[in-house]
């Protein structure tokens, strides 16, 4: 009997020592980097005091951050303040790190993990007032500048991007912070109603009214293409289920050109139900709403109700950008950025490079492919459509003399107070160099209120 008492606790010996080894070996294989980079490992304290941590600056070299050194103290400065302190985020000893300086951390104190997995041999390697590495952003500094003060006191949100390669030019969210008065601001910012820590580029949601309707026409265009060539008798309304959603605006004989210039609901709402719900779905889904968009730094999820949940009047009200559905602005950024990529949604990036402290690049940007929600024909006549929307419709106020714009106003409800102003476009719609998405909140009308920024921003871009 004792011995096989002795053999059971030799048994569970062996077998606790077997699990100990197992989970240690994951967490120096497995979860060595989230170690090494967690806010509480003391030894990441102490690397932080010996480095001279990297600096974020932009495409052209301009310093966003950087850490001046005042006797012996290093203070972390951020030059354009609220401009751009929701992508450079912030770096505090009391509250930590945030934003693009917890994202890279790592690169920027030039840290990297190692066999030991907590950072051991790396500490010992370093000596006091190290570099660490720079990051170089896509986005130009004083585009982003000047798109956070066309905003003036209104509440926000600009994105400018490549639609090539996805390079993010600006992502602007207004109002913003200043990283640098973090820690003396930061319960007035939190108690702020205005939510100046939200990125509302990338985390605000909104329904976003008629710009959808691009989305409408990608699906049924795709399914039928001869829809191009329709006409249709719009009566300035439109009953559904009982709901009567107006369209006053847009009355008469129309043909599918016409009815997005004029942005008419009878005839978006129409063409959705046509559509169908689970067709309609699978092309949201196709530009990425509804599905997690990757990129850098935190984002939120467009929300879309599924297929099987919406009735007749919710799928006429999707269709034209209402109900349930809410959208980014990165998100409608890059559906105007797949229609002037023929098609191809490319990867949106906020970084270009990780440079070493002498200049030398340790890793670079490499454009990527990650949606194809519809063909190259049918971006073609979409195109076509947002040119129309432009030159003779509600997008007016975008056109650039000399250069031909594609694209799509929105004026979205909300039971929060005046509507949301919205714009989506992208220019020279013959030879994409920019696309861009804007909503102002409670901005009411989106060709008054959107589409002039939307419009120097990209006359700035094209100019460049």
């Amino acid at each position: 009997m004792m011995n096989r008492n002795i053999v059971i606790i030799a048994g569970i010996i062996m077998a606790a020592f077997f699990i100990n080894i197992v989970y240690l070996t994951y967490l120096q294989v497995f979860r060595s980097d989230e170690l090494l980079n967690h806010p509480r490992n003391r030894r990441l304290q102490i690397l932080e005091e010996q480095i001279l941590r990297g600096k974020i600056i932009d495409s052209r070299d301009r310093v966003l951050a950087e850490t001046v050194i005042s006797e012996e103290t290093g203070k972390r400065i951020y030059p354009y303040g609220e401009i751009t302190g929701n992508l450079t985020g912030y770096l505090s000893r009391k509250l930590g790190r945030w934003g693009l300086e917890a994202v890279y951390n790592r690169e920027l104190l030039g840290v990297y993990s190692t066999p030991g997995g907590d950072g051991s041999w790396a500490l010992k390697m370093l000596d006091k007032g190290k570099a660490g590495n720079d990051i170089v952003l896509s986005l130009d500094a004083e585009l982003q500048k000047k798109a956070y003060n066309m905003l003036g006191s209104r509440k926000g949100a600009v994105v400018a991007l490549e639609p090539g390669t996805g390079r993010i030019l600006v992502m602007v969210s207004k109002p913003g912070f200043d990283p640098g008065q973090i820690e003396s601001q930061w319960e007035m910012l939190r108690a702020d109603p205005d939510s100046p820590l939200l990125n509302r580029a990338a985390q605000g949601l909104y329904p976003p009214g008629s710009t959808m309707k691009v989305v409408t026409a990608a699906g049924i265009l795709g399914e039928k293409p001869e829809t191009a060539n329709r006409i249709f008798d719009a009566p300035g309304y439109i009953e559904v289920e009982g709901r009567r959603i107006e369209d006053s605006l847009a009355k008469g004989r129309l043909n599918l050109a016409e009815a997005m210039a004029r942005s008419s609901n009878y005839v978006f709402a129409l063409l959705g139900m046509e559509l169908g719900a689970a067709k309609f779905v699978d092309t949201a889904h196709g530009f990425g709403i509804g599905r997690e968009l990757p990129l850098e730094t935190a984002t939120a999820m467009s929300r879309i109700p599924e297929a099987g949940e919406m009735s007749q009047l919710e799928l006429a009200e999707t269709a034209i950008g209402q109900g349930r559905l809410l959208v980014t602005p990165l998100n409608m950024a890059v559906v105007a950025a797949a229609v002037a990529n023929d098609g191809r949604g490319m990867k949106p990036s906020l970084v270009d490079e990780v440079r070493g402290p002498g200049g030398g690049v340790l890793r670079a940007f490499k454009a990527e492919q990650f949606l194809t929600p519809v063909s190259a024909e049918t971006a073609g006549i979409l195109r076509d459509l947002m040119v129309a929307a432009v030159a003779n419709g509600t997008g007016r106020a975008a056109s650039i003399p000399g250069v031909q714009v594609a694209g799509k106003t929105g004026s979205a409800e909300n039971p929060h107070g005046s509507a949301h102003a919205w714009f989506i476009g992208f220019a020279p719609a013959e030879n994409p160099k920019v696309a861009v998405a804007v909503v102002v909140e409670n901005g009411g009308a989106g060709g008054t209120e959107a589409a002039p920024i939307a419009r120097e921003i990209m006359k700035e871009v094209i100019r460049q």
